[in-house]
Order: structure tokens, then C-alpha cells, then sequence
């Protein structure tokens, strides 16, 4: 599905005009190589300087000592020899060992020979940082003119064992230009490696990118995060998704106001929001191969969509859309309830239709005793139902809602019966709508079930008990409910109607009686008893709970 979108969206030709993400991944890696490799040049460049620098001070060491401790040397130091003396052996002593600089100073500091630059003659050369004054030999680094040598200088010694001058050995060092030289062969290697690493390594993870979110760029990924967002919440359905461990992933706005959810409920589980089992059970199951499943939660009725989707390297989630479907079903039952008061006043009808071809064939046979006499009795039976419910039953819809289903039960030839306990108050309008809508359902659903069976009886009660709240409790003589649909005879599509009911087994009305009382804070219990009891509870108060009793309720 989110491949097909994707392909939709380049389709489209929303693109961006920007670098694609492949280029960026390579753009950003050679720099970064680059970077790399400048401060690889930088560390291979000092330490070729650091190493030619302990060398060279070594060497320069061995070559100042070595050239102090020449025979010639410190005979014509000791002697009082002219400068021209000096310049053949320490020349030939320069050539010999291949140093830069090889320099001799009479004890004062004076400089007596210099073959390699002339200039130097008859100057105090001056070697900074300055050794001590304990006549030792001594290395390192310091200025000649105007360059930096690696210097090493050593006293020279008459036979007596007095200082008689100095030799100072010196090697230039190389330019940075030359240090880059002799490091090329490892920065090419360098660069060689990383480049080859770096270009595959960027496009190897821009593949892996690019598989990863479906072949989209950086920018069409924000829009769809954007459109996402707008999308969950703006629309009026619920979303809400659940993974395999019960947590919640996703709740937009309708959702959390549907299903009564706190704010920030991503992240916890499902069944610690405040959910009642039934809903935990339908938002959290992963067999979604149905469509349009029905839910009640907080007297609201809801259709579920579900789809279970496989994120990448993630768990499975369950995605549910909800749809309040209160209204259209409660229209549905006024519509049900009209055709329902449609057929009662044509089973009416039908009745007084008898009635009055009885009447008239007896007044046209001439026997009016027998016509007086079967009005009466007619007249009789119809006052004492009518003074019986109204005397029991004192609102007055509830009273004309039983004084009509008595006349539907005795035309499909079943007997409704009021019990002699039936005490029912006048009530307010809301209430009474609603013992409308609950008696009303539980009677047709008890005349549906005795259809066919061999005693076809219906026993309805209605009581205000202690706690205020009326209770109405149906029975009937039919088979009851199959053990099967226990668990699930309130839902709504759920039905235990036979082909024998005659009526359209939609499974509406139980579901309907629930919704009704549990919006109340009441509730519907069922249990077998010589066929089916239905009890349900509406507290009189809509605010005040009253539930039936826990082990008559399957709920």
C-alpha cells in the first residue's frame, strides 16, 4: 500500500528540484573523506618532520663528535694556525659525512671555518637557545643565518684536556613542499582507499536509503509526513493503532473523543487507558479479515475498519478506523419501531375487521342477542386489558406500547402476559422513550423466539426497585439462546433468530437495549430459565449507575 502511494506520488511528479538524496549521500561523504584526508596530511607531514628531526639530531650528534675528535682538527686549534688552514680537512670532513653545514669556532665563539657558506668567517655565531657553560655536546634546532637547521655542537678538546674551540654540525630542514614529497607514496594509498571506500560506502547506504523509504527523496518524505498529519487529524473518523504488544502507536483527535481517551496515550497499553474489555479485545485483535465490525463502548456505537500492516524491522500493528454510528442506528430503530407500530395497527385492523364481518353477519341473520351479546364480550375483554395495564402501568406510552404488542402477540398467536407485580410510575420524557425502545425490542425479540414452539407465551414485568431504577425482565417460552452466542448475544450483527421468526434477523435489538441502558448507566443481563430472561436496568437518574446483578450478566 505505501509502495503503491509512493509510486503514485513520483507519478505525480513531485520532485525535487534540489540534488537527489543518492548525490547528497556522496556529496556529503567526499567531503568528509576530504576533510579526513587534509588532516591526514597534516599528522603524516609533522610526523616526517618529527622523525627527520630525531634522526637528523643524531646524526648530526655522530658527525660533530666524529669531527671533534679529528687529530688534524685539534692540532690546529691548539695551534696558532690562520683560518685558510681549516678550510681543505673541514671541507673534506663535510663532504665526507653529507652534512649541510660543518662549522668551527675558536673558544671565543668565532667562526674559523665554514666551506659551505663563506660568509660566516670571522662572525660570532650565535645558536639559540644557548648550551650551557658545562662545555657538554648538545642537539637541536636553531637558526643559522636564515634558515632552521637541526644543529648538534660539540667542544673540542686540546691533548690537555682545555676547550680550544667548538664544532658544529648542522642539517637544513626540507620545506613543507619537500615533507609532502616524502609522504606522497602513504597519502596516495590514503587517498586512493578512502575514495574507493568512500564512493561505494555512499552508494551502498544511499541503496540502502533509498529501499528503505520506497524509493522517495528527503523532500517528498516530509510532505507525506505533513499530509499524514493533516490528514489524521483533520478528518472525522478515528484512528487508532495498536502493535502486537498491546501498546498504542497512533491516536488522533476523533479517536481519543470517540473512544474517551486521555491526551498523550501513545506509548501505553491498551487495556491501561480506560477501555472496557470488549473494546481492548476488538481494537487489539489481529484477525481483521472482517469489515465493518460493530463496538459499544460508553453507549456509543462504533464500526470498525482494521488493517494490519508489517512496518519495516518493526512489530505488526493493527491500524482501526472508528465510525459513530449512534445515530444512524437509532434512525434505524425509530424506522423499525414505525414499520413495527405499522404492522400492530394492521394486525389491529385485521382484528377489528373480524370482529365487525362477525357482527354484521349476526345482524343479518336476525339474531341481535347473539350480536349484542359478542359485543359485549368484545367490549369486555378489550376494557379489562386496556383498565389492567393502565391501572399497573401508569406512563402513558409504555402503557399503549404493551396494550399493542398484546394485540401483535395474539394475532401471530402467542399470548403476552403483564405480571400481577407491575408497578410503573409516571416517568419523565427521556425515560420514557427509552422503556419504549427497551420493551419494545425485548418483546418482539421474545415473540420472535416462541414462533413455533409448542407453548407460546411472553411474560413481561416492569418494577421501580429500591436504588431508583426500573427494571424490565421479559421472559419467554421459546429455546433460548445457543450457548454459543453467549459471549456475544448483545453484539450488534449477532442474532439467535430462527427462519421460523419470520422477521429480518439483523441482530439489532439486543445491541439497541444495551446501548439504551448502558447510556443511562444501566445494563442488560441475560440467563436461561425454562427458555430466555431478559433483565434490563434504567436507572431513573441517567447519572447514577445501576448495573444487574454479575452472575446473571454476560455483558
Amino acid at each position: 500500500m505505501m509502495w503503491t502511494r509512493a509510486v503514485r506520488l513520483r507519478a505525480s511528479g513531485i520532485r525535487s528540484s534540489r540534488l537527489s538524496l543518492t548525490r547528497q549521500l556522496l556529496l556529503f561523504q567526499l567531503s568528509l573523506i576530504a576533510l579526513v584526508l587534509v588532516a591526514v596530511t597534516a599528522i603524516s607531514v609533522e610526523q616526517t618532520r618529527s622523525s627527520f628531526e630525531s634522526g637528523a639530531q643524531r646524526r648530526m650528534l655522530t658527525v660533530a663528535e666524529y669531527t671533534a675528535a679529528n687529530p688534524l682538527l685539534r692540532s690546529l686549534l691548539d695551534s696558532t694556525a690562520v683560518p685558510q688552514q681549516f678550510s681543505i680537512p673541514v671541507e673534506s670532513l663535510r663532504t665526507t659525512t653529507g652534512v649541510d653545514q660543518l662549522i668551527v669556532t675558536d673558544v671565543d665563539g668565532r667562526v674559523i671555518a665554514a666551506p659551505a657558506d663563506p660568509r660566516l668567517l670571522a662572525t660570532n655565531l650565535a645558536i639559540d637557545p644557548t648550551p650551557d657553560e658545562s662545555d657538554a655536546a648538545w642537539a637541536g634546532i636553531a637558526p643559522i643565518g636564515t634558515r632552521d637547521y637541526v644543529v648538534a655542537q660539540v667542544p673540542v678538546l686540546s691533548n690537555a684536556g682545555v676547550v680550544v674551540g667548538t664544532v658544529v654540525a648542522a642539517r637544513q630542514f626540507p620545506a613543507v613542499a619537500e615533507l609532502l614529497a616524502s609522504a606522497a607514496p602513504n597519502l596516495l594509498t590514503y587517498v586512493g582507499v578512502a575514495g574507493v571506500l568512500g564512493v561505494a560506502g555512499s552508494l551502498l547506504l544511499a541503496a540502502r536509503v533509498k529501499r528503505q523509504t520506497l524509493g522517495l527523496e528527503p523532500e517528498q518524505i516530509g510532505r507525506l509526513v505533513e499530509h499524514r498529519d493533516a490528514m489524521i487529524h483533520g478528518i472525522r473518523e478515528g484512528v487508532i493503532a495498536v502493535d502486537t504488544d498491546g501498546l498504542i502507536t497512533l491516536a488522533n483527535d476523533s479517536a481519543r473523543t470517540l473512544l474517551g481517551l486521555p491526551a498523550g496515550v501513545e506509548g501505553r497499553a491498551i487495556d491501561a487507558v480506560g477501555l472496557d474489555d470488549e473494546a481492548v479485545r476488538a481494537l487489539s485483535r489481529h484477525d481483521v479479515d472482517e469489515i465493518d465490525t460493530v463496538l459499544v463502548n460508553r453507549g456509543v456505537l462504533l464500526v470498525l475498519n482494521q488493517t494490519l500492516i508489517h512496518p519495516p524491522r518493526s512489530r505488526p500493528e493493527v491500524v482501526t478506523t472508528l465510525r459513530d454510528r449512534t445515530e444512524l442506528v437509532t434512525l434505524q430503530h425509530d424506522l423499525g419501531s414505525s414499520r413495527q407500530a405499522t404492522d400492530t395497527l394492521r394486525a389491529q385492523t385485521h382484528e377489528f375487521a373480524n370482529r365487525l364481518h362477525t357482527i354484521s353477519m349476526l345482524m343479518q341473520l336476525g339474531d341481535t342477542e347473539a350480536a349484542v351479546e359478542y359485543v359485549d364480550t368484545v367490549t369486555r375483554d378489550r376494557t379489562d386489558l386496556d383498565n389492567t395495564v393502565l391501572t399497573r402501568l401508569q406512563e402513558p406510552a409504555v402503557a399503549a406500547l404493551v396494550v399493542a404488542k398484546t394485540s401483535l402477540a395474539r394475532e401471530r398467536g402467542a399470548t403476552l402476559e403483564l405480571s400481577a407485580e407491575a408497578v410503573l410510575q409516571r416517568v419523565d420524557a427521556d425515560l420514557s422513550i427509552d422503556l419504549v425502545t427497551v420493551i419494545g425490542n425485548l418483546v418482539d425479540n421474545a415473540l420472535d423466539a416462541v414462533t413455533g414452539a409448542p407453548e407460546r407465551r411472553v411474560h413481561l414485568d416492569v418494577q421501580t426497585k429500591a436504588g431508583g431504577a426500573v427494571h424490565v425482565t421479559v421472559r419467554d417460552s421459546g429455546p433460548g439462546i445457543d450457548p454459543a452466542l453467549l459471549d456475544r448475544v448483545f453484539e450488534v450483527g449477532v442474532t439467535s433468530k430462527s427462519a421460523l421468526a419470520g422477521a429480518d434477523a439483523h441482530g439489532y435489538g439486543l445491541a439497541i437495549v444495551r446501548l439504551v441502558a448502558t447510556r443511562r448507566g444501566g445494563g442488560v443481563s441475560y440467563r436461561a430459565e425454562n427458555g430466555a430472561v431478559f433483565e434490563a436496568v434504567l436507572p431513573v437518574d441517567a447519572s447514577k449507575q445501576v448495573v444487574p446483578d454479575e452472575e446473571q450478566t454476560h455483558v
